[in-house]
């Protein structure tokens, strides 16, 4: 049995979801130039932010291998081999501050698998639910999570469903623990120990820790959890027990207020999926306004032309009056209000006699354009400048 075999089916229904919104998004970031420049600057910097990550932790952490914790590294190998991995990840034990946590990660092909020191030994070298974490992470890997994570990036920021689809994963990637450990109560105390530490979470009892679940379904909880990229332990226990003997377990339900409050109340969510909502929100809201601003800026600048060229044409026809001639240069009008704005735009103005116009040269969408003002009756004419 394979990874892929116990994927559950709301990760399979949140996917196509999330898959068709994501590439909706892409498509509209690769017909807009604007979008495409944003999305390259903000792919190169997170891939960079990834890469120093990976440099971190080959640095600073130890490298599993058949000489350097062999006994490790053969249980993560066999779990590779099981889930459906051709290949075994690199995997490295870190210390983390007395944190309870493992993850997996991928760049530009090759996989990895980083396990908490404080984890490893509250779990025990030899017990079946350290098999539990390792198979979670592959599961991972195996089940591509990490393959599509950044082209679902798009839909993982939209409220609610994002983190769904992530808690999805979650409950997938412990039915891969399950599968590695093929045990239900050490599948329950591997999530335990992330609860309580391996002293206390191996010794409590998995009744009374499932029974925490109803709790999870009042209002304040309810918010949390929607924001929230993995599901409660006492819920990930329960589904594996329902895995199992289908029904044992009853499904909890969420307070029906949360769902429509919870994008709001979740900004204050440590943790949860709101500080990622906020930079979308704010990415499209850039990416909708910088058009938009360049348009109505293009619209004043035609407007102030209109009114120089008022200006000029008046100060002309008053030369002329004078002199029974035309200007020939730029000293020659008296249009104090038209030459202040085309020196403040770094306009430039070309006064011609013979023709019986001015010419103002200036850019537009990076092109250099100009618009020809006639002496006698003020109208004009532009285009690009050849």
């Amino acid at each position: 049995m394979t990874a892929r075999d116990v994927r559950t089916t709301k990760e399979k229904r949140l996917f196509n979801i999330v898959f068709g919104i994501s590439a909706l998004a892409w498509i509209a970031l690769v017909v807009s130039i604007i979008g495409i420049a944003y999305g390259i600057l903000i792919g190169l910097f997170l891939f960079t932010a990834h890469a120093m990550l990976i440099a971190y932790i080959k640095g600073h952490a130890i490298r599993l291998s058949a000489n350097q914790f062999p006994g490790i590294y053969t249980r993560a190998k066999e779990a590779a081999q099981k889930l459906g991995l051709s290949k075994t990840p690199e995997v490295y034990i870190m210390q983390a501050g007395g944190a309870l946590n493992a993850f997996a990660t991928k760049l530009t092909g090759r996989n990895f698998i980083v396990i908490y020191s404080d984890l490893l030994e509250a779990c025990g070298e030899e017990g079946k639910e350290l098999d539990m974490i390792i198979g979670h992470e592959i599961g991972h890997l195996a089940l591509g999570h990490l393959k599509w994570l950044w082209f679902l990036m798009p839909a993982r920021v939209v409220p609610l469903l994002g983190a769904a689809y992530s808690r999805a994963c979650e409950y997938s990637c412990d039915l891969c623990g399950f599968v590695m450990t093929g045990d239900l109560q050490s599948s329950a105390r591997g999530l335990a120990v992330l609860a309580a530490g391996g002293k206390y979470g191996k010794a409590a009892n998995m009744n009374c820790f499932v029974d925490q679940a109803d709790e999870s379904g009042s209002f304040w909880p309810s918010v949390y959890e929607l924001n929230a990229t993995h599901p409660y332990l006492p819920k990930r226990i329960a589904a594996l027990e329902n895995y199992q003997s289908p029904g044992s377990v009853r499904i909890f339900t969420r307070n029906v207020l949360a769902y429509p409050l919870a994008p709001l109340l979740g900004i204050a969510t440590p943790g949860g999926s709101a500080p990622l909502v906020m930079v979308a929100m704010i990415g499209i809201i850039a990416a909708i306004a910088i058009p938009q601003f360049a348009h109505y800026r293009q619209k004043a600048d035609k407007a102030a032309l209109d009114s120089a060229a008022i200006e000029i044409q008046a100060a002309a026809h008053s030369y002329y009056e004078k002199t029974g001639s035309w200007p020939c240069s730029d000293v020659d009008l008296n249009a104090p209000n038209a030459k202040q704005l085309i020196s403040q735009k770094n306009w430039k103005i070309e006064t011609n006699c013979n023709d019986k116009a001015v010419f103002v040269t200036y850019k537009e969408n990076g092109k250099d354009c100009f618009r020809r003002i006639n002496f006698v009756d003020g109208e004009g004419t532009g285009g690009d400048k050849k």
